[in-house]
């Protein structure tokens, strides 16, 4: 085998969104009161009041605040989506991390089509989802993307601000040549 074997396809597509603004509003609003109901917690520790107790020998407090701060970096980590098209796959994670990847065999794709949808009335938001009818869904803001038609039967929604030019990737490297 040789080495050029082994090097990856070259992306001929890639889009980088970050989620919707209500998205980063709506988990700022439960930080805010998380650390506002933590913020009361430690105040109620002040001197003159009982000890709050433990957590394998850190006080509540600082492990909470380990926690919190934990959970809040986690979750700004994750809100963000990239799909990439190369000539065999397109690939769709969420994260600077990727802790969510979905890889797709560009070969497994029937039909591609450019739509319009509701998120939050038809898959209940953005992210990871799954559609009153089954269908998959990855999207991260906006009410556009294309809808992946399988060999198996299964669709796959992506969303995109640029859901044109993600099309004529995925038809470029569904059926090369044409």
């Amino acid at each position: 085998m040789s080495v050029a074997a082994l090097r990856p396809s070259a992306v001929v597509y890639r889009e980088e969104q970050n989620f919707d603004w209500r998205v980063y509003a709506f988990v700022a609003f439960w930080e805010l009161l998380a650390w506002g109901g933590l913020a009361w917690y430690v105040r109620r520790a002040a001197p003159g009041h009982a000890a709050l107790g433990e957590f394998h020998g850190l006080p509540v407090s600082w492990f909470a605040i380990l926690l919190l701060g934990a959970v809040t970096v986690f979750l700004f980590a994750l809100l963000r989506m990239t799909t990439e098209v190369s000539p065999t796959d397109i690939h769709v994670w969420f994260g600077w991390l990727p802790i969510y990847r979905k890889r797709l065999a560009t070969v497994s794709i029937q039909r591609i089509e450019v739509v319009n949808y509701r998120p939050i009335f038809d898959h209940g938001g953005w992210g990871i989802r799954i559609g009153r009818d089954g269908e998959r869904v990855l999207s991260a803001k906006g009410n556009r993307g294309v809808r992946l038609e399988l060999t198996d039967g299964s669709r796959l929604l992506i969303g995109s601000q640029q859901p044109e030019a993600l099309a004529r990737a995925l038809e470029r490297a569904v059926r090369p040549g044409a």
